[in-house]
């Protein structure tokens, strides 16, 4: 058994975690780096910028393969000895704004009226789109099944099948690849000599070094083989991908990846099962230790199905999840899949969890994303095989680079740029095209396919903008240390941005629904229904911002029909919307050789949205948010959540191949002791036997977070799930807290 010294220098075995985890989470702020081992970053900057005067002519993936090289060959490193991993490299993100620079240079010579247009569009709250390098995953099984010197192996197999046929940009693609993981292999092999020498200063660490140095040096040779191997090579390939330019937002089926590593350690005696949850804390607790939990969090999933349609559920499902309910974090974050396979003793163990108060999961109903993904494509084997990406957009793990956050479109914003004939009216620009003065409608109909022309406006644009990107990836952002972890990518000699990867496919979210649901119904009520007013006086009203108008907004309110209230018409107009969006979004090519992919949801673009929109026809006030995710606009749930999931689930889920997520608030007496938890089971049931696609929780009483603001002392761990991560709730600034407070305020 592996042996471990305390930093006072006392031999202990294991259960080394809760002394040194203050320690781990601050790794990242309280780096030392050798001062001996190589060039600092600034060094490093200096070195790259006389690379690139001399070599300024090469192919774009030459230079960032060749600038890759430099850093991690020559950069400074550390080993932490208080740590199971080392992956520590002083590289300054320059990578990183390389590609920014060459980003800004595409733009200004190729792309200005496309940027110049997405600027626009984010300003007045349409549309917010960009060039998504964000969205990405490796292909991390068949990472893990030939290693690094295995993917060296089957790239030089697919070089040579090409013989002369082989294309210029073929081989500067393979020559990058190489340089880049031949560079990887030698940046491990730097920390184990340094882990290794650290011995002899670190006398009292040495059989802990010994273990790192010699994972490490395994690593560099075969694919790994235990579970510290896996581990080890799962983060720092994390780290390096990031390195190179790309976020990885997908770490993959962490119990299915990991499961055969840690099958075989049990098996052989290598490990326990107390040691091996050890490790995953220390593993986990870098994600935080990056991050803070300020950012998005690092998506691992569990459970779903193998390709043959067996359960994944394992050993190593359970043990995870107790360790993740111990560490009480907010990053990593879970994503869990279910099929009609699982075993009900999971579901039961991760609905637990939630109403215990870590929220940080969502759950996935593989019985509509499966088949979602065969209808855009995927074969059954594939789309069993699907990862989540970013909050919740499934994508094939080792085939698809999905890009799922390339447009983001305010689906609230076509009933107002109708009302306004096209012209935005917090900033006086018109912006849609001319689809009728608000005084000329003669039907709803007319004024409701009015809203479809300015959505179809805002999102043809939007797409051709992102169009135009796509055929500046190679560019922008060459990637040969990510493409070497598709076999598609090596098999054809293509990078990432080259169309890769068998599915090259980008997504476009629609968000604030009920928004645009609620202000359509209130137009067709107050205007052509009731005829209470005229179009002219309801767009004074909301000029107004509804001063002087508030008995009509609160007839608004309260009077006519919501989305998520199981009301009929409200939500056969939420139906149309979705259908029209999706099918527009899903018969659209990309620049990728592949498809767009609608999905709905809201994220916090509710908020950046809602600053941008100017008072709606649901009685909205200008400036503040919209609706989140699929749900109803806040406060305006007023039959509950079953009503609320009768709504949501009308819609077609199997058209929204690129994730949905209904938001559940709930309070923890609802779910309180054995029959509570069997309620909460049963909720979630019922929404996937309706066909919803995911459900995200969040299990508190508004009580609870107004003692928290006052005492942040006693609730360091009190996690809120603000939309498709999670928070601690004290991180949160007063405004933010007190918004969450007054938004769900209603609900308890």
């Amino acid at each position: 058994m592996t042996k471990f010294y305390s930093a006072e220098g006392e031999l202990c075995e294991w259960g080394t975690f809760d002394a040194v985890r203050k320690h781990l989470e601050k790794q990242f702020e309280e780096t030392v780096f050798d001062q001996g081992s190589g060039m600092t970053a600034q060094e490093l900057e200096k070195e790259i910028e006389h690379y690139l005067l001399d070599n300024n002519s090469q192919p774009k993936v030459i230079q960032k393969a060749e600038i890759y090289h430099i850093i991690v060959t020559r950069g400074q490193i550390a080993v932490d000895p208080l740590d199971w991993f080392a992956d520590k490299l002083d590289h300054g993100n320059i990578l990183r704004k390389l590609t920014g620079i060459w980003q800004a240079q595409v733009e200004a010579n190729h792309l200005p009226h496309e940027t110049a247009w997405l600027k626009q569009a984010k300003n007045i709250g349409a549309v917010d789109a960009v060039f998504d390098l964000g969205h990405l995953t490796p292909g991390w099984k068949f990472l893990f099944d030939n290693g690094l010197q295995g993917l060296l192996v089957k790239a030089k197999e697919s070089r040579n099948a090409f013989g002369e046929l082989i294309t210029r940009e073929q081989e500067d693609f393979y020559l990058a690849l190489d340089i880049v993981y031949l560079s990887t292999i030698e940046f491990a092999n730097r920390l184990s000599v340094l882990a290794n020498q650290m011995i002899t200063e670190f006398p009292q660490y040495r059989l802990h070094l010994s273990e790192i140095s010699e994972s490490l040096n395994n690593i560099t040779q075969k694919p790994p083989k235990t579970l510290h191997e896996a581990l080890q090579l799962y983060y720092l390939m994390h780290q390096q991908i990031e390195m190179e330019g790309e976020y990885v937002r997908s770490m993959g089926g962490f119990d299915r990846l990991m499961y055969p590593y840690y099958k075989a350690d049990i098996e052989s005696g290598r490990l326990t099962q107390t040691q091996a949850k050890e490790l995953i804390k220390f593993f986990w607790t870098k994600f935080f230790a990056n991050t803070k939990g300020r950012d998005n969090g690092k998506n691992f999933f569990f459970g779903g199905q193998y390709p043959d349609g067996s359960s994944a559920v394992n050993e190593l499902s359970y043990l995870a999840l107790e360790a993740y309910e111990e560490l009480k974090t907010t990053d990593p974050k879970l994503s869990v899949r279910f099929c009609k396979n699982t075993p009900k003793k999971f579901l039961k163990r991760v609905s637990d969890i939630i109403r215990n108060g870590q929220t940080s999961f969502v759950l996935i109903n593989d019985e509509v994303a499966v088949p979602a993904l065969v209808r855009r494509g995927k074969t059954l084997e594939e789309a069993r095989s699907y990862t989540l990406i970013g909050c919740y957009e499934p994508a094939v793990e080792g085939k698809e680079i999905a890009c799922n956050m390339s447009i983001r479109v305010n689906l609230a914003k076509c009933v107002e740029l109708a009302q306004n004939n096209g012209t935005d009216p917090m900033c006086g620009i018109k912006f849609g095209p001319r689809t009728g003065d608000e005084r000329e409608f003669k039907s709803f109909d007319e004024f409701y396919e009015a809203c479809l022309q300015q959505l179809d406006y805002q999102v043809e644009e939007a797409m051709e903008c992102i169009r135009a990107f796509e055929n500046y990836w190679p560019e922008i952002n060459p990637s040969p240390l990510l493409a070497g972890t598709f076999i598609d990518c090596l098999e054809r000699g293509k990078d990432v941005g080259q169309q890769g990867p068998k599915y090259n496919n980008t997504g476009c979210m629609g968000s604030c629904l009920a928004n645009a649901v609620d202000s359509l119904i209130s137009v067709k009520h107050l205007v052509f229904d009731e005829k209470r007013v005229t179009m002219e006086e309801l767009n004074k009203a909301l000029k107004n911002d509804y001063v002087g108008f508030e008995q009509l907004r609160q007839y608004i309110l309260h009077r006519l029909p919501k989305w998520g209230n199981d009301n009929p018409e409200a939500d056969l107009y939420g139906k149309k919307i979705s259908d029209w969006y999706t099918s527009k979004v899903n018969n659209s090519r990309n620049n990728r050789g592949g498809w767009f992919q609608a999905s709905m949801f809201s994220l916090t673009y509710r908020w950046s949205f809602g600053k941008c929109t100017g008072a709606l026809a649901d009685g909205r006030k200008a400036g503040t948010p919209l609706s989140p995710g699929l749900n109803a606009m806040t406060g305006m749930d007023t039959k509950g959540v079953t009503a609320l999931i009768n709504s949501v689930s009308k819609l077609d889920f199997l058209e929204i191949p690129n994730g949905s997520v209904l938001d559940i608030n709930l309070h923890p007496s609802a779910i309180n002791g054995s029959e509570g938890l069997d309620a909460f089971v049963a909720l979630i049931k019922t929404y996937f036997a309706k066909g919803g696609y995911a459900l995200q929780f969040n299990i508190f009483d508004t009580e609870m977070l107004r003692e928290a603001q006052r005492f942040p002392e006693r609730y360091a761990t009190l996690q809120i799930r603000v939309t498709g991560w999670n928070v601690y709730f004290i991180t949160l600034s007063e405004y933010e807290q007190n918004q969450f407070i007054e938004e769900n305020k209603h609900t308890f």
